[in-house]
């Protein structure tokens, strides 16, 4: 930005022409499975962070665990937001072609921009993710106290039928069952959540969960927000192209008065 009588102005933004494109399946499948994949990256990032997302201070822990989730939600945004201004680049390459008569290959038409683009991404992944959470937000419940290993002196009492027949729930054999499996994906997805209200109560771990379809949905949100911000941001780099020929302009008319004032002056 240029300061002008001590205010900053705000830079100039020049829409240019782009075509409109088509899009394809295969293309918005892609993309989508891109956004999902995200969701595996940060579930790497939040397992080596591990210990250090659950801070004993109540406020303090929510701020960073918020703060991880905006990041997040960065990360996916500036994919659409590249997808968005290289679209626009290629809209405007092909507008270009047909206002010289050339015809646009389909091919070329489907990378160009349409704002329909990033709404069909966030769509595909958003219902591969909502089959993950809406099932375990609708079977969530409370978490209840889980056994740990008995002591070793316990073995000795084995042969007595009143201290071994309180302690037969502990035969039983577990196994990790789909639900299970679906409950880690889904808190892994949204685990700044899961940290923060994990030390609050279980009654707050439990809205977390119920609450999960809608806290998965966050990161995958700013695809098209940043898909749509495509041609601001194109326009914004043609806002600093003129900008910048304006100034070399006005600098190229300095110096030849300059000179022209320093010809005169020799005369």
């Amino acid at each position: 930005m240029e300061k002008k009588n001590g205010r900053k102005q705000k830079k100039p933004l020049v829409y240019k022409p782009y075509l409109k494109g088509s899009w394809s399946w295969k293309t918005i499948l892609l993309r989508a499975l891109r956004v999902v994949g995200f969701y595996g990256m940060f579930a790497v990032a939040f397992l080596l962070m591990g210990f250090a997302l659950q801070i004993e201070i109540t406020a303090l822990r929510w701020a960073v665990n918020l703060f991880v989730t905006a990041v997040c939600v960065l990360v996916v945004y500036s994919s659409g937001a590249s997808d968005g201004v290289r679209e626009v680049v290629q809209g405007e390459i092909a507008w270009g072609q047909k206002e010289k008569g050339k015809p646009v290959a389909a091919d070329d038409l489907r990378k160009c921009y349409n704002p329909v683009k990033g709404y069909l991404v966030f769509a595909c992944a958003a219902a591969v993710l909502l089959a993950l959470a809406i099932p375990h937000a609708l079977t969530a419940q409370k978490q209840i106290y889980t056994l740990q290993p008995l002591p070793d002196w316990v073995e000795g009492y084995r042969g007595h039928e009143e201290i071994t027949a309180p302690l037969s729930y502990y035969q039983r054999e577990y196994s990790l069952t789909a639900g299970a499996v679906v409950q880690i994906i889904v808190r892994m997805a949204i685990y700044p959540f899961v940290s923060a209200a994990a030390l609050d109560s279980k009654d707050a771990m439990l809205l977390v969960d119920r609450l999960s379809p809608l806290l998965i949905l966050l990161p995958a949100l700013g695809y098209p927000v940043g898909y749509l911000t495509g041609p601001r941001k194109r326009a914004a780099v043609h806002g600093d192209i003129s900008a910048n020929n304006r100034r070399r302009i006005r600098r190229e008319k300095k110096a030849r008065e300059a000179r022209k004032e320093k010809r005169n002056e020799l005369i």
